[in-house]
């Protein structure tokens, strides 16, 4: 088959809507498909000036697979009309060189929206039956954390993503409630698949701690809860910081590495045990979780989340360290199910350093955790045979056939639930 991938975010960039597509386009590769990427040259705007995202060159092959990068609009300043620039100039250049390529026999968008939108005009013009990948519910999201308000902007984007969703032969989303989601919206659920998100478990088994971050003076010697991720509003890093003050001495520290819209201010406010690091290329991750005593998942409160599925929640179980989950819903219930951790109610920042504290007391709790993390990811959430999963979707919307499947995602029993 020759498959399209649009996906506005790819590796060197960070994030998991990157990941997800390198990963399937790798697998779809090695499984003897054709595979073109189309993506932007880095343009997060937390991306666009990292060094590793400086020289990501615009056509390659990798691993078996084509990688076109679009020279589109980017910049550091994430105000909202510049958002809107970074948006529009990917889905007209993705359309403008998509149209351009042999007919597909398939065409799959990774989210968020514009990714979907760029595609929905390819498998228009091609003819190809098109599979978009649910990472993010947008635009509900952008609404849940305030960047958008109801208006006719979100009226139209609304449109689009209906259209999208009539449109594709298969919908993959990351979580059962993500699928619940839409089924209550009206798509048909032999049309909704659930492929979580999985991990590389190999990148992360028996790394070496970077040790010189734990010679610094403000960290020698604490118990050191880490966060790895994006700093933006959906987060609720405040929470986080509430804590770090609650146990600042305590011989406590907490360790925010990332970039994102919130970054600034957060650093502003932060006491003296929080310290912040710029966002680190794929490779030191692992490095960077070893050396850490707990990892933290966080969202705010919000309905929407409670059915979101944090993708770094299985790399943290990965790292084999306890897992601080400030997620309610489905992500509590998998931390709960594997014993890899603590859950608080989110945007609680007592409950959070409570949990903390529980933790440094409990080294033999806290590595019984994480040991029983690693046992969890490796058996319900290895990314190769995700990926393989979804390769026999995509293969299947290719020849025509529609199989309701739900991959990798548990009950909270650790029982995997079929649709």
């Amino acid at each position: 088959m020759r498959i399209v991938i649009v996906a506005q975010y790819f590796p060197p960039e960070l994030g998991a809507t990157g990941r997800r597509a390198h990963e399937l386009a790798a697998t779809l590769a090695a499984r003897g498909h054709e595979v073109t990427v189309l993506t932007g040259r880095p343009n997060h705007p937390a991306m666009a000036e990292r060094y590793f995202c400086r020289d990501a060159p615009p056509d390659e092959r990798v691993q078996g697979f084509r990688v076109l990068r679009l020279r589109v609009f980017r910049s550091p300043d994430s105000r909202p009309w510049k958002r809107v620039l970074n948006y529009l100039t990917f889905v007209l250049f993705a359309i403008a060189r998509g149209v351009l390529l042999r007919r597909p026999d398939a065409v799959l968008a990774v989210s968020p929206l514009p990714a979907g939108i760029a595609a929905l005009a390819l498998h228009a013009w091609h003819g190809a039956p098109l599979v978009y990948d649910l990472q993010d519910i947008w635009p509900d999201s952008a609404r849940a954390v305030g960047v958008m308000k109801r208006g006719p902007a979100l009226r139209i984007l609304g449109l689009f993503e209906k259209l999208l969703y009539r449109r594709s032969a298969r919908v993959v989303v990351i979580s059962d409630g993500f699928r619940d989601y839409l089924a209550a919206r009206g798509i048909p659920r032999e049309r909704l698949s659930v492929i979580a998100n999985g991990v590389d478990t190999g990148l992360f088994r028996d790394r070496r701690p970077e040790a010189r971050l734990r010679q610094t003076a403000a960290l020698a010697g604490r118990f050191l809860v880490g966060y790895i991720g994006n700093h933006g509003l959906a987060q609720g890093l405040d929470t986080a910081l509430d804590a770090a003050v609650r146990l600042r001495d305590e011989g406590v520290a907490f360790l925010m590495v990332g970039e994102g819209v919130e970054k600034s201010r957060l650093e502003r406010r932060a006491s003296g045990n929080v310290r912040f690091m710029r966002g680190v290329p794929r490779r030191r991750v692992p490095r960077l979780l070893a050396a850490c005593d707990a990892l933290l998942v966080i969202l705010r409160d919000d309905p929407l989340f409670r059915i979101t599925i944090p993708s770094k929640i299985y790399e943290y179980m990965a790292a084999g360290k306890p897992v601080l989950c400030s997620v309610g819903g489905e992500a509590a219930a998998i931390v709960e199910s594997a014993r890899c951790g603590l859950v608080v109610p989110p945007s609680d920042g007592a409950a959070l350093a409570e949990a903390v504290r529980t933790l440094t007391h409990d080294p033999a709790g806290c590595a019984a955790m994480g040991a029983s993390g690693v046992a969890w990811v490796r058996k319900h959430f290895s990314a190769a045979a995700m990926m393989n999963d979804y390769a026999g979707v995509i293969e299947g919307c290719g020849s025509g056939a529609l199989r309701p499947v739900s991959i990798g995602q548990t009950t909270p029993s650790g029982v995997a639930e079929e649709v």
